[in-house]
Order: C-alpha cells, then structure tokens, then sequence
C-alpha cells in the first residue's frame, strides 16, 4: 500500500498514518499497563502504516502480537540504514544541490552561540546516541569531503551561504530541543528535517550528508 499518494493536480499527500505498536489507550490493541504515556507515544512504540494495514493490525491482534510488530519495524529500519549508508558514497554536487534548495530563502541572522564546536565522538557520547545514529554518522563522515566543496563553492556564489545553511538547522535543532526531544528521537527528527521534501533517494542521502557535516562543523547536538 502506498504511503504517499500525489496527481497530475496535487503535490503528495501523506495518506499514511502513526500507529501504536503497544495501544495508545486501554482497551486499545496490545494496550501495555506498565508504559507511561511518553513511552506509548515515543517513536520506539510507532510504526507508519496505510490506513488499511493500520486497522489490519488492531483488529487482528493475534495475528500480529507485539513482538511481530517490533521486529518488523527494526528490520525495516536496519534494511532502510544499510541502504543509505550505502548511498553516501554517491552524494554529487547535484544531489548536494537538491538538499539545500530551501536554504536560499532562510534567515541567516540567527545570532551567536556561547558553545565550543566539538568533535563528533564527544557529541554522540554527550548526547547518548545508539548504535544505530552512530553508523549513520559514521557512514556520513565519509562524504564530507564533497559536502565541504560543495559548500565552498556554493559560498563564491552566496557569501552568506554557509549561515544560512547553519541557521536552518539550529532553528530546527532549538525548537525540537524546547518541545523537550533529545538522544536518538531528537537526531531522528532532524535527519527528517535534513531530508525535507525529498522523493528520491539519492537526494535524501545528500540531505544526510548536509546533516552529518553540520554535525561535525557547528554547534547543533551540543546543548
């Protein structure tokens, strides 16, 4: 079942929706006593589905037990990382480009930060992340030297470019920060902040690369 439809007349529309693994609610399916509220709405107890698959799944909850469910999901996204970090090795210019249309129309006055850049190891330690953000950033890393002459040449262009770029990511990384997202739900959101708008593949494994190289560079992940 497709999880994004679009026509000749309309830009995509989501038509997937986020369902609970373990019920939202009791009496829910696979309702779990022992979550707290945060734990049933954080993104380790959803899964996006069709509508259609969405109801399959509640209402045959025999068929498809919590333990099914979760291993699906983590299949899924082990499937999903293998072929990103895979991608990175890739990323051009041209998928660069693509990525950071948006920056263009972005406010570069953002002001300073009191922070002191820092190496990538100390941000993954600092922050918690597991295993699996790891090997996103890791896989990243290995792109940066494209993503920095990108970025160089697009800065002949527009001075202003590297701020702009910067400021887009803080803008987002303070805001989720505030909503109180941290550890791997919080580089989860940004990754789908640095994939923004993005059909193919390849240009959403540039926007990654954009992310991992700001992750590298300026201060996001270090509050």
């Amino acid at each position: 079942m497709e999880l994004v439809h679009s026509t000749e007349t309309e830009s995509d529309q989501h038509v997937a929706e986020a369902a609970h693994i373990r019920g939202e609610k009791p009496g829910a399916a696979r309702f779990d006593p022992s979550m707290s509220d945060d734990e049933r709405n954080a993104i380790e107890n959803l899964v996006y589905l069709c509508p259609t698959h969405h109801q399959l799944i509640d209402k045959l909850v025999e068929d498809w037990p919590t333990d099914r469910l979760i291993k699906l999901k983590l299949d899924h996204e082990r499937t999903v990382r293998e072929a990103t970090e895979a991608a990175f090795a890739d990323v051009a210019f041209a998928e660069l480009a693509e990525s950071v249309v948006w920056v263009s129309s972005q406010d570069f006055n953002f002001g300073d930060q009191a922070f002191d850049v820092i190496d990538p190891a100390s941000k993954i330690a600092k922050n918690g992340l597991s295993s699996g953000s790891k090997r996103i950033i890791a896989a990243g890393l290995a792109s940066q030297p494209t993503v920095s002459e990108f970025v160089t040449a697009e800065t002949q262009l527009d001075p202003n470019f590297p701020e702009r770029l910067r400021a887009g990511f803080l803008s987002e990384y303070y805001s989720l920060v505030g909503d109180g997202q941290s550890g791997d739900t919080l580089f989860e959101m940004m990754c789908a902040f640095a994939q923004q708008g993005m059909k193919l593949q390849k240009d959403r494994t540039a926007g990654l690369a954009v992310l991992v190289y700001l992750f590298e560079k300026c201060d996001i992940f270090e509050k």
